[in-house]
């Protein structure tokens, strides 16, 4: 049953008198359409028009609309930026494509039941860089934007577990070096030959940027994150606004993760590919782990 301006085809029917033969304009019907794509935020300020290119059924597409509402409020909550949002932006839904978030595009992967609405929409809605490009880095931004994910999106993501066991195993990677302008892209956007090593590089970097974050929050409260993302000479911001180097907090935060719970055997053996990446990641390059020197 079509709707029409909040009428049904049938009762315009018995008003108009309307043969078996109306036809229902075809611009209407593509009106009609285009409305169930469109989710406007309660204030108003942003749209959000969704592209189907996997034609996932409504029922999924109208889960996406609900879940746009609900993260738009709860980033928009979070911190503020000087960065103002596109007030449209277009959420593409796709099948076996990388997920991304851009100024008025965010690309999904809903071949992952996972799929990162939170986490791209923060970038969306906050900003990335002088024009989403790396001018500032990425640890802030990739790291709060897992934050955001682990608390509002569809899945926990273990932050501490993860980094309890990348502690144990010895393999961490230094702080430092995750904040250097001139080796966070070896890290965050390494493009390695073998292809399994990068997935799991890249996932390590954002777990360590993300636990990290979670931590400056937990402990020193969202206002004072909010000085520092998004921010170029990260190290000395962060000392400027905490009035601790990197490397003292570092070494709070690892204190802090050292006394959490690791995964039970259990819990190794529920998480997909747990025993594959960590074998993974026994083969990358010890450099990756080496501590700079002081």
């Amino acid at each position: 049953m079509f709707k029409i301006r909040g009428f049904s085809l049938i009762f315009i029917c018995l008003l108009t008198a309307c043969s078996q033969d109306t036809v229902i304009p075809k611009e209407q019907i593509q009106e009609e359409k285009n409305d169930e794509n469109i989710v406007v935020t309660a204030d108003g300020k942003t749209t959000f028009e969704i592209i189907n290119n996997m034609e996932a059924p409504k029922k999924t597409v109208d889960t996406i609309k609900d879940e746009l509402r609900k993260a738009y409020d709860d980033i928009m909550q979070s911190i503020h930026t000087s960065y103002v949002p596109s007030e449209h932006i277009t959420v593409f839904l796709n099948e076996g494509t990388p997920s991304w978030g851009l100024a008025s595009k965010i690309e999904l992967d809903l071949s992952q039941e996972n799929y990162p609405l939170v986490h791209e929409l923060t970038h969306s809605l906050l900003g990335y860089g002088g024009n989403f490009d790396t001018d500032n880095g990425y640890f802030t931004q990739e790291g709060f934007a897992v934050y955001m994910e682990d608390q509002y999106g569809k899945n926990e993501l273990y932050l501490e577990k993860y980094m309890k066991h990348f502690l144990d195993s010895d393999k961490l990677i230094p702080i430092s070096k995750l904040i250097d302008p001139n080796q966070d892209d070896g890290y965050f956007r390494a493009d390695l030959p073998n292809k399994e090593e990068q997935s799991v590089l890249w996932e390590m970097s954002y777990a360590h940027a993300a636990s990290f974050v979670k931590y400056l929050v937990d402990i020193y409260g969202l206002d004072k994150f909010e000085q520092i993302y998004d921010k170029r000479d990260l190290a000395n911001k962060i000392e400027e606004v905490y009035g601790k180097s990197v490397s003292e907090i570092e070494m709070d935060w690892l204190a802090f993760i050292n006394n959490q719970k690791g995964f039970t055997h259990q819990e190794k053996f529920n998480l997909p590919d747990f025993y594959d990446k960590n074998t993974t990641i026994l083969r990358l390059d010890p450099i990756y782990f080496a501590k700079e020197p002081s």
